[in-house]
């Protein structure tokens, strides 16, 4: 088990002997349409005066079943009582969902209920939503969306939501999510299957639900005739007064700390027969994927044989070359889609619609540099975005997309995203830098490989300029960033193609004003990028007794704001981005007659638990005045417990952003 998880764990089990209050803190009744006079009129919930909703009442009712063909049928049943407490909840109001439509694996979607309570002329009015409401529409070849919004909702709103989905994906029961960004007055699950199936239950997060198991014997009329009666395992839950979780910023997945459980089916035990076993090992969970198209896909006939022969056969061409030599070829061809996906489409079809998912253009990449002669592994990737993956919690359903790893005739390797035109060899998304993910390919050992830092990131800040004896400094600054900044400051620069949204990127939570951004190196596929701006901006000057004075701060680029990280305490981990070394330098020309009266004392300080440090050091020598500013991030995750050190250090940051040079006329 890593670091990061045991981690986790820890936060999770801090209170796993919290239990329900004895009654919730609303009451109320169950019933649909049950809604009382009180539940519209609130204004406010006491215990969370900050909360935007409520969840007066949530209903997850799960059954599993026999059906008369001898099949395993699934019925869910969810119901939402909802109160509006403030402008910016009312999106709770919209329900969308995605649903299979592909054979025996398709879903049904019934019985669907909503209702809108208001207080009006003192009264409760009504507000059935009708069905002409109701939005069914295709959203791929096997799927399709379904959506719906509650009618005439507005603060005070309390909405009521009901509805059935059922479907033969039995394995799937699927998470109960106890907690969310919203408090809940109430929560009542019921879970119902056969004793033929057995469950791994993971729980996680703070106990704040009870938990009762019974027993029940069912029967179904089977199709050929005759009764068939089965023992069924009931598990009841129940949860009153729990707060919201609310996302404190720089967290990738607040939702895996959230109270919740969640089924995974281990075993099917059919009468008179060999129990079969699921998931049993991650090697099994490799196995499986094997015969997918992650896989598949690579090691299938070429479709750009003719265009991949030169750069395969080419003598001049480095291993990295040829990579991206591929690359750049494929993605002439192919644009991705924005998607992000674990299964790829059939190249052939990626290749017909010039257009696909990261999963369909690394599959295509793949497949070419498999041809070309490398050797080309699928690393499978949980996002940072949905959470730490639990190594030790088996599950065939634990990855979200893959990469690629690539392996010369000589062992070098490398990671490629291929689908990212901002990303490089080595340079991956920051959602996709994760401690653990799952190298695999038929016929070699399969390995857990971390991929927190593929690449050294480097972000320079260079300010060359000159300062006036009115405090005007005017210069330029030019940032060079490598790898993973190179990524980011590209994403930057190509979503702003208008010169005044790029100065006012660039001026936010800044003093200076751009007169001009020269980009170099932005639309390269390469680990480098470069912008230089052209800048101005007015220093703080005074007249008095003492002399006139300029002050001045050098560091004019604020790498750390202090609107982050406010509270004293922190309930859930903070994610860093990346690893990375940021260089801030700044050589500014002083005014002619003009000293330095004062000036910051140079300084070294960090965190050795967490390989965090910084340096500033000042320097002045006739009329230069030269600052270098350099911070050094080696780490990812900051747990709760370091938090209030690291919130130290990061106030000292910007303490350092903030010091002053004091500048007196001779």
């Amino acid at each position: 088990m890593n670091k990061r998880f045991k981690r986790i764990l820890t936060f999770s089990i801090l209170m796993l002997f919290a239990t329900a209050a004895v009654a919730q803190n609303i009451k109320f009744n169950p019933k649909l349409d049950a809604v009382s006079d009180d539940e519209v009129k609130m204004t406010t919930y006491a215990p969370d005066t900050s909360a935007k909703a409520l969840y007066i009442y949530k209903g997850m009712f799960r059954s599993v079943y026999l059906t008369p063909a001898g099949d395993f049928a699934v019925e869910k049943t969810y119901r939402y009582r909802i109160k509006i407490l403030k402008e910016s909840a009312k999106g709770l109001a919209t329900f969308q969902m995605v649903y299979r439509t592909d054979g025996d694996l398709s879903e049904k979607i019934t019985d669907i209920k909503v209702t809108t309570f208001n207080w009006e002329n003192g009264k409760v009015v009504k507000t059935k939503m009708s069905k002409e409401f109701i939005f069914d529409k295709k959203y791929s070849d096997n799927m399709r969306t379904l959506s719906f919004t509650a009618q005439n909702v507005k603060v005070g709103s309390v909405i009521e939501v009901s509805y059935v989905r059922k479907n033969m994906h039995f394995w799937n029961i699927g998470e109960l999510n106890f907690q969310g960004e919203y408090p809940i007055n109430c929560m009542e699950a019921k879970i119902s299957y056969p004793d033929m199936l057995k469950f791994n239950l993971l729980s996680r997060g703070i106990k704040y639900y009870s938990m009762v198991s019974t027993g029940e014997t069912k029967a179904v009329v089977l199709r050929g005739g005759g009764n068939f009666d089965y023992e069924n395992s009931v598990e009841v839950y129940k949860a009153v007064n729990v707060p919201a979780l609310k996302a404190e910023g720089n967290i990738y997945c607040i939702d895996q700390f959230y109270s919740a459980v969640e089924y995974e089916l281990r075993t099917i035990k059919y009468p008179n027969s060999i129990p079969k076993n699921y998931g049993a090992s991650w090697k099994d969970v490799d196995n499986q994927f094997y015969d997918t198209k992650v896989c598949t896909e690579i090691t299938s006939s070429c479709k750009l044989k003719s265009e991949v022969d030169p750069i395969k056969n080419s003598t001049e061409l480095s291993f990295e070359e040829k990579v991206v030599k591929i690359r750049e070829l494929v993605a002439s061809k192919v644009k991705w889609n924005k998607i992000v996906n674990l299964l790829p489409a059939p190249i052939s079809y990626t290749l017909k619609e010039a257009s696909g998912s990261n999963a369909d253009i690394n599959a295509l990449v793949g497949n070419c540099l498999n041809y070309a002669g490398f050797t080309v592994h699928p690393v499978l990737i949980k996002l940072r975005t949905s959470g730490e993956l639990a190594d030790f919690h088996v599950s065939y359903d634990a990855f979200d997309t893959f990469i690629l790893k690539v392996i010369d005739k000589d062992g070098k390797s490398l990671y490629l995203d291929a689908s990212d035109d901002n990303g490089y060899i080595n340079v991956l998304p920051d959602r996709f830098l994760v401690s653990k993910a799952r190298e695999i390919a038929k016929g070699f050992p399969s390995a857990w490989v971390d991929l927190t830092n593929p690449s050294k990131n480097t972000f320079m800040i260079e300010v060359n300029g000159k300062l006036d004896e009115d405090g005007l400094l005017t210069g330029t600054m030019t940032i060079n960033a490598y790898n993973s900044e190179s990524r980011m400051i590209k994403t930057m620069l190509n979503a702003l193609d208008k010169d005044d949204e790029l100065f006012e990127q660039l001026e936010g939570g800044n003093s200076y004003t751009v007169n001009s951004v020269t980009k170099e190196h932005n639309k390269e596929y390469s680990s480098f990028c470069k912008a230089v701006v052209e800048l101005e901006q007015q220093m703080q000057t005074a007249s008095g007794a003492e002399g006139e004075m300029i002050y001045l701060k050098p560091i004019i680029e604020h790498l750390h704001r202090d609107s982050y990280f406010k509270s004293e305490t922190r309930s859930v981990p903070v994610d860093i981005d990346r690893r990375t070394t940021t260089v801030y330098h700044i050589k500014l020309e002083l005014p002619e007659g003009w000293a330095v009266e004062q000036m910051p004392k140079s300084e070294k300080f960090g965190m050795l638990k967490l390989n965090l440090n910084a340096t500033v050091i000042y320097k002045a020598e006739e009329r230069v005045l030269d600052v270098t500013y350099k911070t050094v991030t080696n780490e990812m995750f900051i747990d709760p417990t370091d938090y209030p050190d690291y919130r130290r250090f990061w106030q000292q940051l910007v303490k350092i952003e903030n010091e002053t040079v004091v500048l007196k006329k001779k």
